[in-house]
């Protein structure tokens, strides 16, 4: 079953970012911190057209307890100085070379794409890296045409890594 519009990999650079995190069962929690966050976002003047959101889920669902799961939303800093303040941290986005999934953005989708994507990234011939997470990625532009991205970890082909694209 596909379960997604199209596929392309794609190289994440390593950025700083700013984050807010909740820790406990993934789910509707998660929602209210994205607006959290989008909210804290637009009232600091860095909520516009070209926003990038990446949520981030920091345990696996199925070997950490609920009650343990971490959730992080962040956005690349912009190119002005930013105080993190309260619960706003900043760290840096893990990058690589991830295969980009874009979805319909919708919860049902996500959902669905969170449980095909490992099966489909193994079927396209690339291989998971798991020292990095899986991130869902929304671009404002892209959202507001209902669609949204799953960033999955990959290791670099050999062509890669000699340099050749």
């Amino acid at each position: 079953m596909k379960f997604y519009i199209c596929a392309t990999a794609e190289t994440i650079f390593p950025a700083p970012v700013l984050s807010m995190g909740r820790t406990g069962k993934y789910g509707a929690e998660n929602y209210r911190l994205m607006e959290a966050f989008q909210l804290w976002l637009n009232e600091n003047g860095l909520f516009d057209q070209d926003t990038v959101i990446y949520g981030i889920p920091m345990g696996a669902p199925d070997k950490t307890e609920p009650a343990r799961c971490r959730y992080e939303v962040c956005t690349p800093l912009p190119g002005y100085q930013v105080s993190a303040r309260g619960s706003i941290q900043c760290w840096t986005l893990p990058g690589g070379s991830f295969l980009i999934f874009q979805i319909p953005h919708t919860a049902g989708a996500v959902q669905t794409a969170w449980s095909l994507c490992f099966s489909e990234l193994e079927r396209l011939g690339y291989t998971l890296d798991k020292s990095r997470p899986v991130m869902e990625r929304y671009k404002k532009r892209m959202v507001d045409r209902h669609r949204c991205e799953l960033c999955v970890p990959v290791q670099s082909p050999p062509w890669h890594r000699a340099g050749r694209i």
